[in-house]
């Protein structure tokens, strides 16, 4: 008998607002794990040439992702021929024999495949406490995160904000760790030091000395760049595509945990998982990743799910920028550290992905100058198709997709095809002898075209079926094509979440107080 196939991933939420819509309609599906069964992705994409998760097929037919089995349930709900969306799948797709006939549909008979394992920690990374016993960096920057004072301190014209002075420190671990007296937890305090998980506001004081000097959580020291939770100094795993995949999907489980029925993330809530504190940790390992090991291929993989991945995290951690001043700090400012290098959302897009070139609407010069050790990263040239794989957070922007080093030309190839055949991107008006596009190719059109009146030659290359017939006649007819760009939607996926202000990103500053 006929039946319904989604290729899904467990974290996915649009994965599960499909499943839900169907089970709420008491329709049967069969999955198929790309988690489980990785080697079915390349049927995927030969199936339904998309990238994105989910697809779904009426047997053999394809119906698309979420939003397109949704609006055809929709359908099937208020239609009279049949008496329910399950009568209809029924008569309509279960009662087909042999269906589906594409072996590709089949599920997999085979074991589900085990990813690759996390390389072991090392001993030398555990902290002896004052027990005797050891501990993680985690464990115990969780215990020091909830137990240790914090409150902004005036020292002369300067305010420093999260800190705690040793006398408050003392007091802390005393209780935390059980510690007998003031000058055991001075002891204490500066092994823990050593161990970079607090440190001086300006690094120039140990915790031995005595003062008023003001101390600060490593967990609270550079809130700009988001994966320093705590210093890496741990072993790192040199498949550096792998650790990015892990990171993804523990974020993904996170997210789909906050994701309601209509597919809109509580990113609140996303800090108080219980694991949101283990992604924390763990995404500082990026720390220890050498972009310039990389060849160009890795590089724009690494690059295109890095910047995806940070992006997820950022509005999780500090907040969503509304208005322009806002996103002009926010993707300034906030990043990672990767490999010693602090790279921001916009010295990782137009530093090393765009070969260092200026952002679109800046005065300033490119990200990296000549005398910049980070201008080592920079790609030889700009694919101008990075602009259909980077996703920003807004609703405009791309589906987030998952990049490989030794398929990336293949798969900006689908994904600019699946983007450009979006009417929202790409318009053909044959009438006016008109295209509308996205914004994107406004900001970015230097990657593009060398001029906006060249748009339309360099379009054609991205479009297939009917929208690209259309786009070539108006092209061969010699006559001057209009190119008009749509307005951008910064609106997001968010329920609840915080608004970024750029004071959650400042460690100090100086004024009258």
């Amino acid at each position: 008998m006929g039946r319904i196939t989604i290729f899904s991933l467990p974290e996915c939420p649009h994965c599960n607002r499909t499943k839900a819509a169907l089970a709420a309609r008491c329709i049967p599906y069969t999955e198929i794990s790309l988690s489980d069964y990785p080697d079915k992705r390349t049927d995927m994409l030969v199936l339904a040439d998309r990238l994105s998760v989910p697809q779904v097929f009426f047997n053999d037919k394809h119906i698309g992702g979420a939003d397109d089995t949704l609006a055809l349930l929709e359908k099937w709900d208020v239609e009279e021929k049949y008496s329910s969306p399950l009568e209809r799948y029924e008569q309509d797709i279960a009662a087909i024999e042999g269906a589906p006939s594409d072996e590709r549909l089949q599920v997999p008979t085979n074991p589900p495949f085990k990813p690759k394992p996390e390389p072991p920690r090392t001993e030398e990374d555990l902290v002896t406490l004052y027990d005797g016993s050891k501990a993680t960096r985690l464990e115990i920057t969780q215990m020091l995160v909830a137990g240790m004072p914090k409150s902004d301190k005036n020292y002369i014209l300067k305010r420093y904000f999260n800190v705690f002075t040793r006398q408050e420190g003392c007091d802390a671990l005393m209780k935390l760790f059980n510690i007998g007296t003031v000058n055991e937890a001075i002891i204490f305090g500066k092994m823990l030091q050593n161990k970079q998980l607090f440190d001086h506001v300006t690094k120039e004081h140990t915790f031995s000395e005595s003062g008023s000097f003001f101390f600060r959580l490593q967990a609270f020291q550079e809130p700009s760049m988001l994966n320093t939770y705590r210093i890496w100094t741990d072993r790192v795993d040199p498949d550096s595509m792998s650790l990015l995949a892990r990171l993804k999907k523990m974020i993904g489980k996170i997210e789909s945990a906050c994701t309601n029925d209509e597919g809109f993330l509580d990113y609140v809530a996303c800090t108080e998982h219980p694991t949101y504190s283990i992604f924390e940790e763990a995404v500082c390992e990026l720390q220890g990743v050498s972009l310039i090991d990389m060849t160009n291929d890795e590089k724009l993989a690494f690059g295109i799910n890095l910047y995806n991945l940070m992006i997820k995290h950022a509005f999780i951690k500090i907040g969503i920028p509304s208005g322009a001043i806002a996103r002009s700090s926010f993707f300034s400012t906030v990043g990672y550290v990767i490999g010693g290098d602090r790279l921001s959302f916009q010295d990782l897009e137009n530093g090393v992905l765009r070969a260092n070139k200026k952002a679109p609407g800046l005065l300033s010069s490119a990200p990296f100058s000549s005398s910049d050790s980070r201008l080592a990263l920079a790609l030889p040239e700009v694919d101008p198709r990075i602009h259909f794989a980077l996703n920003c957070g807004a609703k405009s922007c791309p589906p987030v997709k998952k990049f490989t080093s030794d398929a990336i030309k293949e798969e900006l190839r689908i994904v600019s095809q699946a983007f450009c055949e979006q009417d929202d991107n790409v318009g053909i008006d044959e009438k006016k002898n008109e295209i509308s596009l996205t914004k994107l190719m406004s900001w970015y059109g230097s990657d593009f075209a060398p001029s906006a009146s060249d748009l339309p030659k360099k379009v054609i290359t991205y479009l297939r079926g009917e929208k690209k017939k259309k786009l070539e006649g108006m092209i061969n007819s010699g006559k001057v094509i209009k190119v008009k760009f749509n307005e951008y939607d910064w609106g997001t996926n968010a329920s609840k979440s915080m608004e970024f202000k750029r004071d959650k990103i400042v460690v100090d500053k100086v004024g009258l107080f």
